[in-house]
Parts: C-alpha cells; structure tokens; sequence
C-alpha cells in the first residue's frame, strides 16, 4: 500500500490530482501545467469549506501588486497580441469605423439651476467629458470642469456632479484609472474657480444640498471600518471635513443609506438597502426638526418610494408591497399601517411601473413595457388619460423638469439610433421634432425583432435580434450573443456603435434578456438569483439553442459576451456547454464564487449569490462557480477574458484565477487569452482612445476564432480551405493501385 500511494503521489505532483467526480472541488496543479499557464503564481492551496476540500492553487494572483503577478500579466498580453497577430487590416478597420463613429460632439440635455443651464458635452474623440454653463438651454456654452486637463493619459474622469439649486456651486468628483473611488471638490460658478474644501476616499457617493442653500449639504461616506457601510454626513463649505457632523448610520454590515428631499420639503427622507438587495428600508422625519429619524420600512421586505407629499401630511408612494409589478398608494406615513393604504394606481398586469411623478395636475407613470418604455398619464385620482405617444421599442430620456414647466425636453433613442431632441406639450400630449441627433452612423435600414427560446423549464426567454436584410438567414452568420441576468437590472433597447460595426460587417447581434434582470418585475427577478441562479445558465443556453435551430447562425458561428455578472454568466454557460458555441468573450468577471465576498463590496452581491458562509448557499454556487468548475482535459472553445488592472469592484483577480486554471487544467489546446487594460477599472471613466483600441483587437479575436465575420469573405474561406484539402486528398498519379 506505501507503495502504491507513493506512485500515486509522484503521479499527482506531475500530472496533477484529477477530479474524481463533478462534486469535488479538490485538485492540484503540477508543474507542466503551470508552465502552460505561463508559470503563473502558485501555491496549491487547498482549504476545507463546509466540510468539503476546496483547492485554489493560483491564488498568489490575488497579490495585485506582487512583481511575480505583473510579470505574468505582461506574459498574458503578450499572448493574446501574439494570437491577434497577422490582423492588422481587421483591426485597423474596425478603429477606423469606431473611430468615425464616435467623431462628432456629444452633449446631454440641458438643465437649468437657478438662472443658469448646464450640460455635459464630450467634444469629438476627447478623452472625457466635460461640465459646461450656459444662459440659456441654447448656449453659449462655456467649459468650467474639464478632466482632460488632469492626467496626461486621459485616464482621470468626472465621475459625478452636483448643482445647487440656485446654479452657483457644483459638488463634483473625479476618479482615477477607473476606479470606484473617487474625491469631492466644489466648484464656485460665479467665481470660475473650485474652492479649498476637499473630501477624499469617497465611494458611490451621494449628495443632497440643503433646502435654499449653497453653501451646504449632506453626502454619503464609506465607514471605512471593514463593514462596508454607508454614513450620512453633513458638510459646510470652509468648515474642516474632520469636523462634519454624523446626520444617519445604521448598524447593519453592507448597509447603503442615501438622502432625499421632495420639493414640498415636508419630510426628509432616508433610503437604506443592505448589500444590493432591491428592497429598500425607508426612514423619515419632518423637515427641518431633529428629532430621531423614524423607520417607515426595513429593509429587504419591499419597497416603496415617496412620489408626492400632500398638504394633510400623506403621501403619495411607489410600492411593491403585494404588487410585484409596482402600483401607487397613498397614506400617512405618520400611521403607516398597510390596510390603510389607498390604491391610486394599480398593478399593471403586464408592465412595470418604474416611477412616477405628479406634475401640472396631471400623474405620470413611467412604465417598462418589454423592456421599452411607456409613459401613461392620469387624473392625480388615477384615471387613465392618454399614453405619451412614444415610438415602438424606444427609450425617452428626460431634461430637468422645474414645476413651472408646460413642456418637456427629451431625447429619444433605441436599437437603431442615438436619438433625436423631442419637446413633449403636456397639455396636448404631442411630440414635436426639436433637434436632430449628431451620431454619423445608425441601424435605420436594419431589421430588429423580438423573437422568444424557450427554457428547460418551459419558461419563454425573450430576445431582440439586430441584422440587417442582406445578412443570410443560412446559418452562417457570425452572431453575438449578449446577456446579464442579475441584480434586477434590466437590459433595454440602447444604440452602440460596436453594434453597429458589427452588424454593418456582416454580424447579426442579440440581446436576451434572461432571468435574474429587472425586465419583467420581481418574479422574473427572483427566478434568477440565489438557489435558481442555474436559470440564468439554462435560459442563456436556450437563446443559443435557438438561434442554431432557426439558422440565425450555427455553434462555430456564435459568440457569447458579457460583462461583471454577465462575465460569470458567459464563463459558467461555457463550461456547461462547450460545444455551443464559437468563442466566448468573458469581461470584468465574477468567478470565484466561495471568495466574491472578501474584495472591497463584493459582500454586497449576497442578494444574488447566496453566502459563501452559509452551506447550501455554498452548495449551490459550487455547481455553477466558474472557478470549480473546470474540467481536466476538457475541450472549450476560444476564450478572451478580460479585465483592467485597477478594477476594484471585481478585483481583477477573479479573471486572473479563471485564465490560469483554463489554461493549466483544460485540453492543451485550448485557446484561453487574457487582454490586461493598463490604468483601467470596471469600464468606466475608460478614455476614448482605449476604447477604440479595446473594441478593435476583441473583433479581431472574433475573426480569428471563428472566421471573417463578412459572410461572403467567410464563405470564400470556407471555399478555398475545400479546394486546398480536395487537391491534398487525390491520389498520386505514380503510384499503383493495390492489387
């Protein structure tokens, strides 16, 4: 027996210890196999979780700032420039298309603060944005924030900014290299110059400027105690940071808390959620007292949402509350009971009621309808008026709206365009053409449909199909396939000019929109998160099932992307089902499931991944987890993972783990690449010029992997690779035929 488990041992130190069945989770990795992921750190460690061996042998890679790790990122670029190589005329065409795509100057609808406007405006391939003023919606307009003069690489960007409500000052904040952490300034407008006070290591931060001041406010700041909670503070400008006085905390770890204030100003109000569970508590008080803030509702039971405060003390609210589509009731919050609660507005039995507001007497609800919007307007008793008359499959975003306002300035966009300037008559629910938008490039002669998989469970999985009438419905198509499928967030129609290049080029794109999203309210939601987060998966690979079934395109023509939790969809459905699909382009990803907790908020995700502390969570995640889920010896197909070096959202070192173990434990053959961004984090704040080259070498990826994505360029390669096999296969004309 010593001898036979000293062969064994011998074995597993050269070879690596294989999987004895698809529950363990234990594994080691030899030195061969490391050299094939280019001899990356490692220590194999093994850990018991749950009473279960657990290894995660590359994790030295979490060592951002170890020599040894950036050593091996620059060995991983390198492969992938290596693997790239020889497609110069591809990259070099799709830099130009994005490159003209995004030459023209972009601006936001202006908003007025006191006598004043201002907008954002991004001028022509500039590295950022910039935050400008004017007299009027109209302009002139003048540059007073400018980030493009703050780093030479373009890499410093505005990541918010604030106006009081009279116009004269501006919170605003900027963030480095892409990352969540960003630093308070205020600007003077008056004065054209930003002033001493400064408040650094701020985090998805907000701010509330006091009622009819702007000279204070209050703003949300990290505990930065190790609990990852939000504090509400409040700051007057000149006053030392040190000194700002604590206004609300909870106690609760990953508990976020943010201000609001109606313009009624009758109550103060506090939203509180923990981690990134939808359901947000609500505390209040009357304005202006101090007294103790009063809970209205906890959090992670339901929502509701104060729309307009009455002169009686009631309110008007937004609420979930037996309505997973969201209706509109109203009580006093004074006696919040929800038996008396009075129903204003209805669930809709197909739609869901994002938000709402009461404006020159008449109530707006803004509703999601299949992922569009719609917006329904109402007596404030609730009966139906009129729809506004948007376009089908359309998103409409909003300039400011004062109250004393008889039209609305809005832009309306979707799959095929940026969007155009409307003006919306309230009183005779008209759209009238304003402005044409400046993109050079849209998708108007294009077709978009909506078509539906069905799941393993039955349930119909929608999809939006972009393709233009010219692309062959043979199977052939190079198609890209993109999903999210979590934290209730909806995917929607939206234009892109990466869609448009590759559509233009001969691709068809899809958007699905999975379980998990917000996109069809709280069932929909729930049926993709924690215990049926597989839902996700399956419904994922439902959509590439039936786009081969129904000859959109075929398993070597199809591609999957996706991004932060839509990178741990892609990964996983991948390694669920290799043979699917073509390549696979894995961004910003979650992948170690036992470990997502320990990175910066990473805690904050439980709401959809379960806790790695508690064991069925553990269980669960340990079917789907990315990282444990790599299969000895198996076939998948090309796969880019990508990441920037400073994303401290998803620590890049889940990207680096998944990279390593693909490359040591799967087929040698396999082609896992990794592109590192350099001063780059989660996306965004990302300048310019590295988007461009970013989008440009992933298309290139695409067609080395699976082919010219223009299909008659595909077509003649396919043609000319049988010509050359059919003149390698004839027989020689010299030798005799066998007897």
């Amino acid at each position: 027996m010593n001898i036979r488990r000293s062969i064994r041992s011998l074995a597993n130190k050269v070879f690596g210890k294989p999987a004895n069945d698809n529950n363990s989770l234990q594994f080691s990795v030899s030195a061969k196999e490391q050299k094939r992921a280019l001899d990356a750190p490692m220590d194999n460690t093994v850990e018991n979780l749950h009473g279960r061996m657990v290894s995660d042998p590359f994790r030295p890679l979490e060592n951002l700032d170890a020599p040894e790790t950036a050593a091996w990122l620059a060995k991983q670029n390198a492969q992938f420039q290596s693997y790239i190589a020889g497609s110069e005329k591809s990259i070099a065409s799709a830099k130009q298309f994005m490159t003209d795509a995004l030459n023209y100057d972009g601006e936001s609808l202006p908003g007025k603060y006191g006598q004043v406007y201002f907008r954002t405006f991004q001028k022509a391939l500039a590295a950022q944005g910039v935050v400008q003023v004017g007299a009027s919606k109209d302009g002139p307009w003048e540059t007073i924030l400018d980030p493009n003069t703050l780093s030479k690489d373009g890499t410093v960007a505005l990541s918010g900014w604030s106006p009081s409500a009279d116009g004269k000052k501006i919170v605003y904040f900027t963030s480095e290299a892409g990352s969540d952490a960003q630093t308070l300034f205020i600007y003077d407008v008056e004065k054209r110059e930003t002033m001493k006070d400064k408040i650094e290591n701020c985090r998805f931060t907000s701010v509330l400027w006091d009622k009819g001041s702007n000279a204070s406010f209050q703003y949300t700041y990290p505990s930065h105690d190790g609990t990852r909670r939000k504090i509400i503070k409040h700051h007057t400008i000149g006053d030392d940071v040190a000194n700002d006085k604590k206004v609300f905390e909870s106690a609760l770890e990953d508990s976020f808390v943010s201000p609001s204030r109606l313009l009624t100003s009758k109550y103060e109000w506090i939203w509180h959620s923990v981690g990134t569970d939808k359901n947000s508590g609500l505390y209040f008080r009357p304005y202006g007292s101090s007294e103790e803030f009063k809970e209205l509702l906890p959090p992670k039971q339901t929502t509701i949402v104060p729309i307009t405060e009455y002169e009686d003390g009631t309110i008007l609210a937004l609420t979930t509350k037996d309505a997973p589509h969201g209706k509109l009731v109203k009580f006093d919050p004074r006696d919040p009971a929800p038996e008396k609660w009075v129903t204003v507005l209805p669930e809709h039995k197909d739609d869901i009621l994002d938000s709402a507001m009461v404006h020159k007497v008449k109530l707006f609800g803004f509703y999601s309808h299949d992922t569009a919007d719609a917006v329904r307007v109402y007596t404030p008793e609730g009966q139906h008026l009129h729809d506004m008359p948007l376009p089908v499959q359309s998103v409409a975003s909003f300039g400011r709206i004062l109250p004393a306002d008889d039209k609305f300035t809005m832009k309306i966009s979707g799959f095929k365009s940026a969007g155009d300037v409307y003006s919306y008559d309230i009183e005779k629910n008209e759209l009238t053409f304003e402005k044409k938008g400046k993109a050079p490039f849209d998708l108007n002669d294009c077709i978009v449909e909506r078509i539906y998989a069905t799941s393993k469970d039955g349930t119909k999985v929608p999809m939006t199909v972009i393709r233009h009438p010219d692309t062959p419905m043979d199977g052939t198509a190079a198609t890209k396939l993109y999903g999210y499928g979590g934290f209730n967030i909806p995917l929607g129609p939206g234009f892109s000019s990466g869609v448009a290049h590759f559509v233009r080029s001969g691709g068809i794109y899809v958007q699905s929109n999975l379980r998990g999203g917000g996109e069809f309210g709280e069932d929909w939601y729930n049926g993709g998160r924690g215990p049926t987060k597989q839902n996700v998966f399956d419904d994922f690979i439902a959509c590439a099932e039936h786009l081969i079934k129904e000859n959109y395109t075929s398993a070597k023509r199809l591609i999957i992307n996706g991004g932060s939790n839509g990178g741990l969809l892609t990964s996983a459905t991948m390694l669920q089902r290799p043979e699917l699909f073509g390549a696979v382009i894995t961004e910003v990803a979650v992948t170690d499931m036992f470990r997502f907790h320990l990175g910066t908020y990473g805690s904050s995700w439980k709401s959809d991944y379960g806790d790695p502390g508690i064991k069925e969570d553990f269980n669960t995640a340990a079917k789907y987890s990315p990282l444990h889920n790599v299969k000895p010896g198996a076939k998948y197909p090309p796969h880019l993972i990508k990441t920037g070096d400073h994303d401290d959202r998803v620590l890049p070192w889940h990207s680096f783990k998944l990279a390593a173990t693909l490359q040591a434990k799967s087929d040698k053959h396999n082609d896992t690449l990794m592109r590192v961004e350099g001063r780059a984090g989660h996306g965004a704040g990302m300048p310019t010029e590295k988007i461009i080259q970013g989008y440009a070498e992933t298309f290139a990826f695409i067609e080395k992997a699976i082919g010219p994505v223009n299909n008659a360029e595909y077509k003649a390669k396919l043609a000319a690779e049988e010509k050359q096999k059919k003149k390698f296969s004839l027989p020689c004309p010299w030798k005799k035929k066998a007897a």
